[in-house]
């Protein structure tokens, strides 16, 4: 029984003198996983051709938090795993020693990453849902969400901040009378004589999970609306339906039971998310339900987007609620420019307004299974399943973080919930880089170089009054996070 490179990541974030740097880098080719290098200290300032540049006089937004999502398929590779793993895997994403995630999702029902599709409610025409119970959910899932809130509990005073999302609603209040969509986005709809069912269901869902013990933090209204999957459970709205549905049935709903529940709009990729804020919100009976909008990341960065939606709408937050790799096939030595694509992602979103990141399944079998949509050894194209940052084999009893557990965590263990964006300006190469203040007046800036060459630069901030700076080399393949104060 053993685990991959799953060491105590032990911070030394105490106080630091005002012109220390504590910084830590995981780099290819090396040992380094998050590691601690020793420290550095700020001196004047000096000619470089390269630089980042730190502003604190410019702030932005407000960070909310980091996690990743209890699918069913997760809570069943954890669950496969020996006491000793488990609290191992809790350990690493929600303890002060690991990823410090707050955030996490949970499907409303089932999803691909299920056992087998089911819902909360399957008796047909029960529009008051007298039949409606979550019995399914106690045996894997709910335990799982419990340990991962007491684990982080344990040590911080935040809570986690769960969104839950439905695939789709049970077959029968859909035009289709299926949970997938065979026959397309037309015949995979919401029916009018079920909307308020509908919205009471998610209601019910509140509830019931409320009685476990487990808050939900915030639902989005449906998974990818404008995807309609042939195979697993899906459900299509447009930008009109979607909004007349929060405003007329869900809105009222969730505001009478559920008033402390955030309603999230679109739930998809950022290609479109400009059209979906510009007809939610410009309608005010549909915007006073909507806390904010969530995406995707599946159409690439579109990060232009981000900002065009935030510019249009400053008051309405952005929050990205799913990315996942493709199925890693050696998680023994997995691909580093997972790692990369992450981090590249999180710096290009966050730098363009969003204040959070959940990434998709905590933690998938070697396979990255199971998945019901398809066969568990995910050889089709369309078929599979897909990377997680943490990959088990249960037969051995051997957990494999994969390389971008890391580089998240280059991001989510330093920036607390209540951090704010501050401003950060790279010079002279290509390396990317975001700069946050914490609740605790740290500054924390992260720098990431995906080139096969080091690069020497020069960190610049106005400390005391002063410009101060100091020389950093950032190895290839490298991400590194400084902390000072």
């Amino acid at each position: 029984m053993q685990v991959v490179r799953c060491l105590s990541l032990l911070l030394h974030l105490g106080c630091l003198a005002a012109t220390e740097i504590q910084w830590y880098r995981t780099a290819q080719n090396t040992a380094d996983r998050i590691s601690p290098q020793p420290s550095l200290q700020f001196g004047g300032d000096f000619p470089s051709d390269v630089s980042i540049t730190i502003d604190r006089s410019s702030s932005y937004q407000t960070i909310l938090g980091f996690g990743g999502a209890f699918t069913e398929s997760a809570a069943y590779v954890f669950s496969k795993l020996n006491s000793s793993l488990q609290s191992q895997v809790l350990q690493m994403y929600f303890s002060e020693d690991g990823l410090r995630y707050n955030m996490a999702r949970k499907p409303i029902g089932s999803c691909d990453f299920s056992l087998a599709s089911y819902n909360y409610d399957s008796t047909s025409g029960d529009a008051e849902l007298a039949d409606f119970s979550i019995d399914h959910d106690l045996a894997l899932i709910i335990p799982f969400i419990q340990r991962a809130n007491a684990t982080l509990m344990s040590w911080s005073k935040d809570t986690l901040n769960i969104v839950a999302s439905p695939w789709s609603p049970p077959g029968w209040m859909k035009n289709n009378d299926n949970p997938f969509c065979p026959l397309g986005c037309l015949h995979c709809q919401l029916l009018d004589q079920y909307q308020q069912a509908w919205a009471l269901y998610f209601s019910k869902f509140l509830s019931a999970y409320a009685e476990q013990g487990i808050s939900i933090w915030g639902i989005t209204v449906q998974n990818e609306p404008e995807y309609c999957p042939t195979s697993y459970e899906g459900m299509n709205f447009n930008p009109q339906t979607e909004g007349s549905f929060i405003k007329n049935y869900l809105g009222p709903q969730l505001s009478r039971d559920h008033p402390d529940v955030q309603i999230l709009a679109y739930d998809h990729n950022k290609d479109h998310v400009v059209e979906w804020a510009q007809t939610i919100y410009s309608d005010p009976e549909i915007a006073q339900y909507v806390w904010g909008i969530a995406v995707h990341w599946y159409t690439g960065d579109d990060f232009p987007n981000l900002n065009t939606t935030h510019n249009l709408f400053p008051n309405k937050p952005i929050l990205a609620t799913e990315a996942t790799e493709v199925r890693e096939t050696d998680p023994a030595n997995p691909s580093w420019s997972k790692g990369e694509h992450y981090a590249h992602d999180i710096m290009g979103d966050m730098n363009n307004w969003v204040v959070g990141f959940i990434d998709w399944n905590l933690i998938l079998d070697m396979n990255g299974a199971p998945n019901h949509a398809g066969p568990d050894e995910c050889e089709g194209v369309i078929k599979c399943g897909s990377d997680g940052m943490l990959l088990a084999d249960t037969d051995n009893q051997i957990i494999y973080p994969q390389v971008f557990y890391y580089y998240v965590g280059h991001i989510s263990k330093f920036v607390p919930r209540g951090s704010v964006r501050i401003s950060s300006s790279v010079e002279g190469s290509a390396l990317e880089c975001i700069a946050f203040l914490t609740p605790e007046s740290e500054v924390v800036v992260v720098a990431m170089n995906t080139g096969d060459s080091p690069i020497t630069f020069k960190l610049l901030d106005i400390v005391a009054g002063q410009p101060e700076a100091v020389k950093v080399t950032a190895l290839p393949h490298s991400i590194q996070t400084f902390v000072y104060v």
